[in-house]
Protein backbone atom coordinates (compact mmCIF):
# COMPACT_ATOMS: atom_id res chain seq x y z
CA UNK A 1 0.00 0.00 0.00
CA UNK A 2 1.30 3.40 -0.94
CA UNK A 3 2.22 5.65 2.00
CA UNK A 4 -0.12 8.38 0.79
CA UNK A 5 -3.08 5.97 0.73
CA UNK A 6 -2.13 4.54 4.12
CA UNK A 7 -2.09 7.99 5.74
CA UNK A 8 -5.39 8.91 4.07
CA UNK A 9 -7.06 5.77 5.40
CA UNK A 10 -5.59 6.34 8.86
CA UNK A 11 -6.86 9.92 8.85
CA UNK A 12 -10.30 8.76 7.74
CA UNK A 13 -10.37 6.15 10.52
CA UNK A 14 -9.37 8.72 13.17
CA UNK A 15 -12.03 11.15 11.93
CA UNK A 16 -14.67 8.40 12.08
CA UNK A 17 -13.66 7.46 15.63
CA UNK A 18 -13.73 11.09 16.79
CA UNK A 19 -17.21 11.67 15.35
CA UNK A 20 -18.58 8.46 16.89
CA UNK A 21 -17.01 9.21 20.26
CA UNK A 22 -18.35 12.77 20.26
CA UNK A 23 -21.97 11.92 19.45
CA UNK A 24 -22.03 8.68 21.42
CA UNK A 25 -20.65 10.16 24.63
CA UNK A 26 -22.99 13.14 24.24
CA UNK A 27 -25.93 10.72 24.17
CA UNK A 28 -24.55 8.92 27.21
CA UNK A 29 -24.32 12.24 29.08
CA UNK A 30 -27.91 13.12 28.16
CA UNK A 31 -29.21 9.70 29.18
CA UNK A 32 -27.43 9.76 32.55
CA UNK A 33 -28.54 13.34 33.22
CA UNK A 34 -32.12 12.01 33.25
CA UNK A 35 -31.49 8.75 35.11
CA UNK A 36 -28.64 9.68 37.47
CA UNK A 37 -28.36 13.47 37.86
CA UNK A 38 -25.10 14.64 39.39
CA UNK A 39 -26.69 16.53 42.30
CA UNK A 40 -28.60 13.48 43.56
CA UNK A 41 -26.26 10.59 42.71
CA UNK A 42 -22.69 11.88 42.61
CA UNK A 43 -20.84 8.58 43.18
CA UNK A 44 -23.17 6.44 41.07
CA UNK A 45 -23.11 8.98 38.26
CA UNK A 46 -19.33 9.20 38.23
CA UNK A 47 -18.74 5.44 38.00
CA UNK A 48 -21.63 4.89 35.57
CA UNK A 49 -20.31 7.69 33.36
CA UNK A 50 -16.78 6.32 33.51
CA UNK A 51 -17.79 2.73 32.76
CA UNK A 52 -20.22 3.48 29.92
CA UNK A 53 -17.94 6.03 28.27
CA UNK A 54 -14.88 3.76 28.41
CA UNK A 55 -16.84 0.72 27.23
CA UNK A 56 -18.49 2.60 24.36
CA UNK A 57 -15.27 4.35 23.33
CA UNK A 58 -13.22 1.14 23.24
CA UNK A 59 -16.02 -0.63 21.35
CA UNK A 60 -16.02 2.15 18.74
CA UNK A 61 -12.24 2.10 18.39
CA UNK A 62 -12.06 -1.68 18.04
CA UNK A 63 -15.06 -2.01 15.71
CA UNK A 64 -13.96 0.75 13.36
CA UNK A 65 -10.37 -0.49 13.34
CA UNK A 66 -11.54 -4.00 12.46
CA UNK A 67 -13.80 -2.76 9.66
CA UNK A 68 -11.19 -0.42 8.19
CA UNK A 69 -8.57 -3.17 8.39
CA UNK A 70 -10.81 -5.63 6.53
CA UNK A 71 -11.51 -3.08 3.80
CA UNK A 72 -7.88 -2.10 3.28
CA UNK A 73 -5.92 -5.28 4.02
CA UNK A 74 -6.04 -8.94 3.16
CA UNK A 75 -5.30 -10.12 6.69
CA UNK A 76 -7.45 -9.55 9.79
CA UNK A 77 -5.96 -7.71 12.79
CA UNK A 78 -4.24 -9.93 15.35
CA UNK A 79 -5.00 -10.11 19.06
CA UNK A 80 -1.71 -8.40 19.85
CA UNK A 81 -2.70 -5.51 17.60
CA UNK A 82 -6.05 -5.24 19.38
CA UNK A 83 -4.24 -5.30 22.73
CA UNK A 84 -1.93 -2.44 21.75
CA UNK A 85 -4.88 -0.57 20.21
CA UNK A 86 -6.83 -0.78 23.49
CA UNK A 87 -3.86 0.37 25.55
CA UNK A 88 -3.49 3.44 23.37
CA UNK A 89 -7.25 3.88 23.40
CA UNK A 90 -7.31 3.97 27.21
CA UNK A 91 -4.38 6.38 27.27
CA UNK A 92 -6.45 8.65 25.01
CA UNK A 93 -9.92 8.17 26.54
CA UNK A 94 -9.16 8.59 30.25
CA UNK A 95 -7.47 12.03 29.97
CA UNK A 96 -10.29 13.19 27.67
CA UNK A 97 -12.91 12.05 30.22
CA UNK A 98 -10.96 13.73 33.01
CA UNK A 99 -10.95 17.00 31.10
CA UNK A 100 -14.64 16.53 30.31
CA UNK A 101 -15.51 16.01 33.98
CA UNK A 102 -13.39 18.99 34.98
CA UNK A 103 -15.03 21.31 32.46
CA UNK A 104 -18.48 20.14 33.53
CA UNK A 105 -17.85 20.65 37.24
CA UNK A 106 -16.28 24.07 36.68
CA UNK A 107 -19.29 25.17 34.62
CA UNK A 108 -21.69 23.84 37.28
CA UNK A 109 -19.70 25.61 39.98
CA UNK A 110 -19.94 28.88 38.07
CA UNK A 111 -23.71 28.44 37.64
CA UNK A 112 -24.11 27.65 41.35
CA UNK A 113 -22.00 30.67 42.28
CA UNK A 114 -24.06 32.95 40.05
CA UNK A 115 -27.30 31.51 41.46
CA UNK A 116 -26.01 31.94 45.01
CA UNK A 117 -25.08 35.57 44.35
CA UNK A 118 -28.48 36.21 42.78
CA UNK A 119 -30.34 34.65 45.72
CA UNK A 120 -28.15 36.56 48.18
CA UNK A 121 -29.02 39.83 46.48
CA UNK A 122 -32.70 38.88 46.37
CA UNK A 123 -32.61 37.99 50.05
CA UNK A 124 -31.08 41.34 50.99
CA UNK A 125 -33.62 43.15 48.83
CA UNK A 126 -36.58 41.26 50.27
CA UNK A 127 -35.32 41.85 53.81
CA UNK A 128 -35.20 45.56 53.03
CA UNK A 129 -38.70 45.36 51.54
CA UNK A 130 -39.91 43.67 54.72
CA UNK A 131 -38.41 46.42 56.84
CA UNK A 132 -39.95 49.10 54.65
CA UNK A 133 -43.36 47.45 54.88
CA UNK A 134 -43.18 47.35 58.66
CA UNK A 135 -41.92 50.93 58.93
CA UNK A 136 -44.46 52.20 56.44
CA UNK A 137 -45.57 55.75 57.36
CA UNK A 138 -49.22 54.64 57.22
CA UNK A 139 -48.57 52.02 59.90
CA UNK A 140 -46.89 54.62 62.09
CA UNK A 141 -49.59 57.22 61.44
CA UNK A 142 -52.48 54.83 62.17
CA UNK A 143 -50.98 53.64 65.44
CA UNK A 144 -50.15 57.15 66.58
CA UNK A 145 -53.79 58.08 65.98
CA UNK A 146 -54.91 55.15 68.10
CA UNK A 147 -52.43 56.07 70.81
CA UNK A 148 -53.59 59.69 70.77
CA UNK A 149 -57.21 58.71 71.29
CA UNK A 150 -56.30 56.30 74.10
CA UNK A 151 -54.28 58.89 76.02
CA UNK A 152 -57.40 60.94 76.68
CA UNK A 153 -59.89 58.12 77.13
CA UNK A 154 -57.84 55.39 78.83
CA UNK A 155 -54.32 56.36 79.98
CA UNK A 156 -53.61 52.89 81.39
CA UNK A 157 -54.44 51.18 78.10
CA UNK A 158 -52.48 53.88 76.28
CA UNK A 159 -49.36 52.95 78.27
CA UNK A 160 -49.84 49.26 77.48
CA UNK A 161 -50.38 50.13 73.80
CA UNK A 162 -47.18 52.17 73.81
CA UNK A 163 -45.26 49.23 75.28
CA UNK A 164 -46.51 46.91 72.53
CA UNK A 165 -45.75 49.58 69.95
CA UNK A 166 -42.18 49.75 71.23
CA UNK A 167 -41.92 45.93 71.23
CA UNK A 168 -42.84 45.84 67.53
CA UNK A 169 -40.19 48.34 66.50
CA UNK A 170 -37.62 46.86 68.84
CA UNK A 171 -38.09 43.49 67.14
CA UNK A 172 -37.76 45.02 63.67
CA UNK A 173 -34.55 46.82 64.57
CA UNK A 174 -33.08 43.82 66.40
CA UNK A 175 -33.74 41.17 63.73
CA UNK A 176 -33.76 43.18 60.50
CA UNK A 177 -30.41 41.68 59.41
CA UNK A 178 -31.13 38.10 60.49
CA UNK A 179 -31.99 35.39 57.98
CA UNK A 180 -33.87 33.24 60.50
CA UNK A 181 -35.38 33.65 63.95
CA UNK A 182 -36.82 31.07 66.36
CA UNK A 183 -40.51 30.44 65.82
CA UNK A 184 -41.21 31.33 69.46
CA UNK A 185 -39.53 34.73 69.00
CA UNK A 186 -41.56 35.49 65.88
CA UNK A 187 -44.76 34.47 67.70
CA UNK A 188 -43.98 36.81 70.61
CA UNK A 189 -43.56 39.60 68.10
CA UNK A 190 -46.73 38.77 66.20
CA UNK A 191 -48.73 38.87 69.42
CA UNK A 192 -47.59 42.45 70.01
CA UNK A 193 -48.33 43.29 66.39
CA UNK A 194 -51.81 41.77 66.59
CA UNK A 195 -52.50 43.70 69.79
CA UNK A 196 -51.95 46.96 67.90
CA UNK A 197 -54.21 45.80 65.08
CA UNK A 198 -57.01 44.84 67.46
CA UNK A 199 -56.92 48.27 69.08
CA UNK A 200 -57.17 49.81 65.64
CA UNK A 201 -59.96 47.61 64.20
CA UNK A 202 -61.77 46.70 67.41
CA UNK A 203 -64.49 44.05 67.09
CA UNK A 204 -64.09 44.00 63.29
CA UNK A 205 -60.94 41.88 63.63
CA UNK A 206 -60.50 38.55 65.38
CA UNK A 207 -57.11 36.83 65.45
CA UNK A 208 -56.63 33.37 66.94
CA UNK A 209 -53.08 32.09 67.56
CA UNK A 210 -53.05 28.38 68.41
CA UNK A 211 -49.50 27.04 68.67
CA UNK A 212 -48.43 24.20 71.02
CA UNK A 213 -46.03 25.11 73.80
CA UNK A 214 -43.98 21.93 73.35
CA UNK A 215 -42.63 22.67 69.86
CA UNK A 216 -38.86 22.11 69.48
CA UNK A 217 -36.72 25.20 70.02
CA UNK A 218 -34.82 24.34 66.82
CA UNK A 219 -37.69 25.44 64.55
CA UNK A 220 -36.99 28.73 62.75
CA UNK A 221 -38.66 30.97 60.14
CA UNK A 222 -37.59 34.14 58.34
CA UNK A 223 -38.23 37.23 60.50
CA UNK A 224 -41.35 39.32 59.78
CA UNK A 225 -42.82 36.58 57.56
CA UNK A 226 -45.92 36.11 59.72
CA UNK A 227 -46.35 39.89 59.94
CA UNK A 228 -46.31 40.13 56.16
CA UNK A 229 -49.03 37.48 55.86
CA UNK A 230 -51.24 39.22 58.41
CA UNK A 231 -50.60 42.60 56.78
CA UNK A 232 -51.47 41.17 53.36
CA UNK A 233 -54.68 39.67 54.69
CA UNK A 234 -55.82 43.05 55.98
CA UNK A 235 -54.58 44.96 52.94
CA UNK A 236 -56.26 42.83 50.29
CA UNK A 237 -59.60 42.00 51.93
CA UNK A 238 -62.71 43.95 52.88
CA UNK A 239 -63.28 44.47 56.59
CA UNK A 240 -66.79 45.47 57.55
CA UNK A 241 -68.89 45.56 60.68
CA UNK A 242 -71.23 42.81 59.53
CA UNK A 243 -68.95 39.99 60.69
CA UNK A 244 -65.45 40.04 62.19
CA UNK A 245 -62.57 39.44 59.83
CA UNK A 246 -60.95 36.16 60.96
CA UNK A 247 -57.25 35.34 60.97
CA UNK A 248 -56.08 31.99 62.35
CA UNK A 249 -52.41 31.17 62.98
CA UNK A 250 -51.62 27.54 63.79
CA UNK A 251 -49.05 24.77 63.35
CA UNK A 252 -49.67 21.77 61.08
CA UNK A 253 -47.91 18.44 61.62
CA UNK A 254 -45.12 20.18 63.50
CA UNK A 255 -43.67 21.18 60.11
CA UNK A 256 -45.75 24.16 58.93
CA UNK A 257 -46.92 27.44 60.41
CA UNK A 258 -50.18 28.37 58.69
CA UNK A 259 -51.99 31.69 58.39
CA UNK A 260 -55.62 31.32 57.31
CA UNK A 261 -57.82 34.36 56.82
CA UNK A 262 -61.35 35.08 55.70
CA UNK A 263 -61.40 35.45 51.93
CA UNK A 264 -63.35 38.57 51.04
CA UNK A 265 -61.11 40.28 48.45
CA UNK A 266 -61.34 43.92 47.61
CA UNK A 267 -62.26 44.59 44.01
CA UNK A 268 -58.88 46.10 43.13
CA UNK A 269 -56.90 43.12 44.50
CA UNK A 270 -59.15 40.11 43.84
CA UNK A 271 -57.05 38.94 40.90
CA UNK A 272 -53.69 39.08 42.69
CA UNK A 273 -54.21 38.75 46.45
CA UNK A 274 -51.02 39.65 48.30
CA UNK A 275 -48.72 38.72 45.42
CA UNK A 276 -45.90 41.12 46.30
CA UNK A 277 -45.67 39.97 49.90
CA UNK A 278 -45.94 36.29 48.96
CA UNK A 279 -43.22 36.70 46.33
CA UNK A 280 -41.07 38.32 48.98
CA UNK A 281 -41.48 35.40 51.38
CA UNK A 282 -41.06 32.83 48.59
CA UNK A 283 -37.73 34.33 47.51
CA UNK A 284 -36.46 34.35 51.08
CA UNK A 285 -37.30 30.66 51.45
CA UNK A 286 -35.67 30.01 48.08
CA UNK A 287 -32.44 31.45 49.45
CA UNK A 288 -32.63 29.56 52.75
CA UNK A 289 -34.05 26.16 51.86
CA UNK A 290 -35.35 23.87 49.13
CA UNK A 291 -38.75 23.88 50.84
CA UNK A 292 -41.46 26.01 49.27
CA UNK A 293 -44.41 27.83 50.77
CA UNK A 294 -47.91 26.46 50.17
CA UNK A 295 -50.73 28.74 48.97
CA UNK A 296 -54.38 27.79 48.57
CA UNK A 297 -57.79 29.44 48.63
CA UNK A 298 -61.46 28.64 48.30
CA UNK A 299 -64.65 30.66 48.52
CA UNK A 300 -64.22 31.16 52.27
CA UNK A 301 -60.51 31.23 53.14
CA UNK A 302 -57.11 32.23 51.84
CA UNK A 303 -54.40 30.00 53.31
CA UNK A 304 -50.61 30.28 53.34
CA UNK A 305 -48.38 27.71 55.03
CA UNK A 306 -44.71 28.41 55.72
CA UNK A 307 -42.22 25.55 56.24
CA UNK A 308 -40.65 25.42 59.69
CA UNK A 309 -36.90 25.11 59.21
CA UNK A 310 -35.09 22.84 61.66
CA UNK A 311 -31.61 24.27 62.16
CA UNK A 312 -30.36 20.99 63.61
CA UNK A 313 -30.79 19.39 60.20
Amino acid sequence: MKPELFYLIALLWIATVVVLLWFGNKRIFSYLDKRLPWLKHISKRFFAQLFLSVFYSLACINATYYLFRLQTSITSPTWSQFFVLNIYGLLFIIPVLAVNFSVYFVSQWKKAEMQSNYLREENLRTQLDSLRMQLDPHFLFNNLNVLSSLIDSDPHTAQHFLDKFADVYRYVLQYKNEELVPLATELDFIESYVYLLKKRFGSQLKVDIDVPDDLPFSLFIPPLSLQMLVENALKHNKISGKAPFMIDIFVEDGQWITVRNTYNPREDTAARPGKTGLDNIGKRYGFLSSKKIRISKDDSYFIVSLPLLDVTG
